[in-house]
């Protein structure tokens, strides 16, 4: 009986040497047993290929995870410092950037946009919550930029998204494209009264189908609309109001000149009016 074994897979380099080492003693194997044991021993064979590879991959791309995200804080530091030099060397020169602002800039622009903290100015930015996808000789590397930024005794806490996609060329990697959006978040609460709480009463509506009841109990405002559960609307200033955990929407109580409000949901700068006639 005769055996025959084809495999064809890319291996890490690191696994060379293991895996040499199984044919050779595969290989002297066969040529003292029998059929029989032939055909085990490359079974066997197969495992252990299989095994080592898989440890392999495993090891390579633990290691390129390891670089990369050692890449991505050292860039987080170079910001403060206006350190050019150091993302020039990382970013390709043909690198899409889309920033926090909706615009889309070159690596030229942003490098020499790059400036050390004015006087009076103390920062850092930490890439915490990282998640790396590998691909052969592509990585995409998702963070979050946790910066804090203290300006003349004042402290600033914003976080950002970044996604990064690497490419290796060869003997290093380089990041074609990078996108950064700032994460939204609520700003902190003021002391409203009860007695003004209660002039934004009322049934607002946006169609006929579609309609909210604003109310207060136990001295907090609240919206509900149609069968969805009520929120509460918590206030940034006597007449402008935000949802917990949704930094994107205002909600804005405005006079309709009526008696009554018009209750105005902005967002990124757009409104939704719902309309209301002033219950009594």
């Amino acid at each position: 009986m005769t055996s025959s074994f084809t495999c064809s897979v890319r291996l890490p380099s690191a696994c060379t040497y293991h895996i040499s080492k199984i044919f050779k003693v595969c290989y002297l194997a066969t040529s003292y047993f029998p059929a029989q044991s032939k055909q085990t021993n490359m079974h066997t064979l197969t495992f252990l290929l299989v095994l080592i590879t898989s440890t392999c991959f495993a090891q390579q791309q633990e290691a390129v995870e390891k670089l990369l995200l050692g890449y991505e804080q050292a860039l987080m530091n170079g910001v403060g410092l206006g350190d050019k030099a150091l993302w020039n060397k990382h970013l390709h020169d043909s690198c899409v950037i889309s920033i926090e602002t909706g615009e889309a800039t070159t690596k030229q622009k942003m490098v020499n946009e790059l400036n050390p903290l004015p006087a009076g100015y103390i920062g850092r930015i930490e890439v915490i919550e990282p998640r790396v996808q590998v691909y052969e000789n592509t990585a995409v590397v998702s963070f979050i930029a946790d910066e804090y930024l203290e300006l003349f005794h004042q402290k600033i806490h914003t976080q950002y998204r970044q996604t990064d996609t690497w490419i290796n060329l060869g003997n290093e990697w380089k990041i074609i494209s990078m996108q950064l959006f700032e994460i939204p978040k609520n700003p902190l609460p003021v002391e409203v009264s009860e007695n003004v709480l209660k002039q934004y009463i009322g049934s607002y509506t946006l169609s006929p189908e579609r309609k909210c009841s604003v109310y207060v109990e136990e001295g907090k405002l609240y919206a509900k609309k149609g069968n969805d559960s009520a929120l509460e609307l918590i206030p940034e200033t006597e007449s402008v109001f935000f949802r917990k955990g949704d930094g994107r929407v205002n909600v804005i109580f405005i006079k309709n000149g009526q008696g009554g409000y018009r209750m105005v949901e902005r967002r990124e700068g757009e409104d939704l009016v719902w309309t209301n006639a002033k219950i009594k």
